[in-house]
């Protein structure tokens, strides 16, 4: 069985690259992804993303329309947020919709859904895309928000090579701590493109008691990561999951 990690990127097609990524920019607060790599943008292709979720804006071929959504051809892309996120979200929609209104067709209207464990907000962009933004009751089942943090992040392992080597979680990216306090050794580069160039995602850092993931939070904060935490050594996150520390 092929072991999926997440949805890589959803597609949809526009008519200008441009006008599509400002208006995300603005509604979703989107940025572009790789805008200087000629295989991810080009006269026919954009990417944009914000945090883990990627979208691909296609130019459509001239005469050819966008599918009409959810509601006639069932095609709709999704955005998963929080609880929290949502009702911030919730409130400002509709001032958003109006500000970036791109021509006077363009709809603002924004249809709300409950499913019981789940609530969206359905609106188009000014292609006529249907959007949903959607958050469920929680992640998963009997799943906490510590759990649901590290399950997302990217584990940063700062002990010594000959440490991760005794015991090391899977998934796990050893960056010794010392290459992040040293600027010229590229330690904070190495964090960087393992997140994608994505300062806001998350990354539980830890060592063996504490100190130099600290330290190594530290560094990263300071080079504008805004979403590391320290999670001090490998028992603490194993313990989080349940799992026993052998």
């Amino acid at each position: 069985w092929l072991r999926v990690q997440r949805l890589d990127h959803a597609a949809i097609g526009v008519r200008d690259l441009r006008i599509s990524q400002r208006w995300l920019a603005g509604v979703l607060g989107m940025v572009p992804f790789r805008g200087d790599d000629p295989h991810f943008s080009d006269s026919e292709l954009a990417m944009v993303r914000n945090g883990a979720a990627f979208l691909a804006l296609l130019r459509l071929p001239d005469g050819e329309q966008p599918l009409e959504g959810s509601r006639s051809q069932r095609g709709h892309v999704a955005f998963r947020v929080s609880n929290d996120e949502f009702e911030g979200f919730r409130a400002s929609l509709p001032r958003l919709l109006k500000t970036h209104r791109v021509h006077d067709a363009q709809s603002v209207d924004v249809e709300e859904q409950d499913y019981g464990i789940q609530r969206s907000l359905f609106f188009r962009d000014p292609d006529g895309n249907e959007i949903e933004v959607t958050t469920w009751d929680s992640a998963l089942p009997e799943e906490t928000d510590e759990a649901e943090f590290l399950r997302e992040a990217l584990l940063l392992d700062v002990r010594s090579p000959e440490e991760f080597a005794e015991a090391a979680l899977p998934k796990s990216m050893l960056v010794p701590h010392e290459t992040l306090l040293d600027a010229s050794a590229g330690g904070v580069d190495r964090v960087l493109a393992a997140v994608d160039g994505d300062r806001g995602a998350p990354i539980a850092v830890y060592c063996r008691a504490g100190v130099r993931s600290a330290a190594a939070m530290q560094v990263l904060q300071a080079q504008g990561f805004t979403n590391v935490q320290n999670w001090v050594n490998i028992e603490r996150i194993l313990v989080t999951f349940g799992k026993p520390y052998e």
